[in-house]
């Protein structure tokens, strides 16, 4: 028989009131806390109970091991604390693991007393068989709830129906969720006219500029008023890889044909898609100038030019000084460009790269509290390659047809003339190219097969954040570019030669979060 206790005096306990918040109603997380908080309150002053402290949690409760909050209240149980006082049990567990660790700790007599605003307990078998009833009812619950919330989105993008801010040019309709054309369509279609016909990004965004492009951010939680948002080098530069505007939406990971769902008009055809997407895979691989002694330049194609904001990266090389001496330098050959130094000396972005790393201090407790960003970036990093695919893909139509082109015309050339040279030449080079992007299409088939190789494990994602400075410092040439494209998509350098970072994932997010402060802007 289980040994009897003697009646505790809850009055002496100390208590600590424990509130989390819920993830079923975004717009009233805050309100939810402060509601939990009150409530707890006023049945703490009502019985006479002794709240010690109080502890918030932002995390969820479904998965075990996941609240740090939750995980140090429950260590400091007999230490700290007594007794705990909360809203409802299910804001205390979700999830069995934790649920079987809070009944064995009753069992035990390490917790002395559950106090909740919304059931009674009483800490004997048939309460305890309650709570665990009550903990049960809230698994099911928010399981049932997500795997709602998934078939919703599923079924809506199969549908046709997307989540998040709606494309350049369109908005979504409130009733249907299908989309329509908005006030920027035809601006931003002439853009991709302009693209088509060679105009740069720079000259492009330039245009619609001088058109008042832009859209207006919405008013919740995070963003107390609406902020006027235009396009920019970033933004232009993904909008004109989207496959969306000839009719193939990518979300999570996955795509439909928008034109065989409804009445979708796409702003271009598939094959000015291609000819943008030739375009711009041709602008990338333009070489700098050929060096004799074949040296390797870092980040080469990563640094552009922060004052003309031109699409094309700057030229690196080595500049001979008055002295004699050889240094390595970026350059904007931008005719048009108003820079005051055409030439950017490398040590000015190095020299601030070693001190912007140095400020990356992550801990696991940091790479937890931010686990649910990163799992979203999974779900739009495979979006992106999806994305990436189809720009690829567009590509090598577009060379495929003009290989196919030229080819046709050598039979009509005699071999005796210079044309027939030059021809010949121009379907090797444009054979090696193809060649090159089916190599670049397979192994971004790869990578949408298998999702884990688009992902840093938590050593890998520490080890990287918080030896990089270090690392860079000490590195080659080559060492130092490979860390640098690992943790950005590229740099801009100012006319006051500060650079200013454009971070991957998922470093762009954990830097918001700590709000660091990098070269001449905060860019994450």
């Amino acid at each position: 028989m289980p040994r009897q206790l003697e009646p505790i005096d809850l009055t002496k306990l100390r208590y600590v009131l424990y509130a989390r918040k819920s993830t079923e109603d975004e717009g009233s997380q805050m309100r939810s806390i402060d509601d939990q908080i009150a409530d707890c309150q006023r049945l703490a002053e009502r019985e006479g109970l002794n709240v010690v402290d109080v502890e918030v949690e932002a995390r969820s409760a479904k998965r075990p091991g996941n609240r740090p909050t939750f995980t140090k209240l429950l260590e400091n149980i007999g230490k700290k604390y007594d007794a705990i006082l909360c809203w409802h049990p299910d804001r205390l567990s979700r999830n069995m693991l934790e649920s079987g660790r809070i009944i064995d700790m009753l069992d035990n007599h390490v917790i002395k007393d559950l106090r909740f605003v919304s059931h009674q307990f009483s800490n004997d078998a048939n309460g305890k068989m309650l709570l665990g009833m009550l903990f049960v009812f809230s698994k099911q619950y928010s399981e049932d709830l997500s795997e709602k919330v998934l078939r919703g989105t599923q079924g809506n993008f199969e549908e046709g129906k997307s989540s998040g801010t709606p494309k350049w040019g369109y908005v979504r309709d409130d009733i249907t969720g299908y989309y329509e054309r908005d006030g920027n369509y035809e601006h931003i279609r002439r853009g991709w006219e302009m693209r088509s016909e060679g105009a740069r990004i720079s000259e492009v965004i330039s245009y619609w500029k001088s058109n008042n492009v832009h859209r207006m951010t919405k008013v919740n939680r995070k963003n107390k008023r609406a902020k006027k948002v235009q396009p920019s080098q970033n933004s232009a530069t993904k909008l004109f890889r989207d496959p969306f505007y000839y009719g193939i939406l990518v979300q999570a990971g996955q795509e439909v044909d928008l034109r065989e769902l409804y009445g979708f008009e796409p702003m271009i055809d598939e094959k000015t898609y291609g000819i943008v997407q030739e375009l711009s895979y041709s602008r990338s691989k333009l070489k700098p100038l050929e060096n004799k002694q074949k040296v390797f330049y870092p980040l080469r194609g990563l640094v552009y030019c922060g004052v003309c904001n031109d699409d094309k990266p700057m030229r690196v090389g080595k500049n001979k000084s008055g002295s004699g001496k050889h240094f390595l330098t970026y350059r904007c050959d931008n005719s048009n460009c108003t820079r005051k130094i055409k030439s950017v000396r490398a040590h000015y972005i190095f020299d601030n790269l070693y001190e912007s790393l140095e400020k990356l201090k992550f801990t696991e407790k940091e790479y937890l509290r931010y686990s649910k960003q990163i799992d979203t970036y999974t779900d739009d990093r495979m979006s992106a390659l999806r994305t990436e695919y189809k720009s690829l893909q567009g590509t090598r139509d577009a060379k495929q047809h003009k290989l196919d082109e030229t080819a046709r015309q050598l039979p009509t050339i005699s071999k005796k003339s210079p044309a027939y040279g030059v021809l010949e030449r121009d379907l090797e080079r444009m054979q090696d190219e193809l060649v090159n992007l089916e190599e670049q299409m397979g192994r971004v088939k790869a990578k949408i097969a298998d999702p884990a190789k688009v992902r840093m494990t938590k050593e890998e994602f520490l080890n990287l954040a918080n030896s990089a400075a270090d690392k860079m410092r000490a590195g080659i040439p080559v060492e130092k570019d490979m860390l640098a494209r690992k943790m950005l998509l590229n740099l801009t350098i100012n006319d006051e030669m500060v650079p200013s970072y454009h971070w991957k994932e998922p470093f762009a997010t954990l830097l918001e979060s700590k709000k660091i402060n990098f070269g001449a802007d905060e860019r994450t």
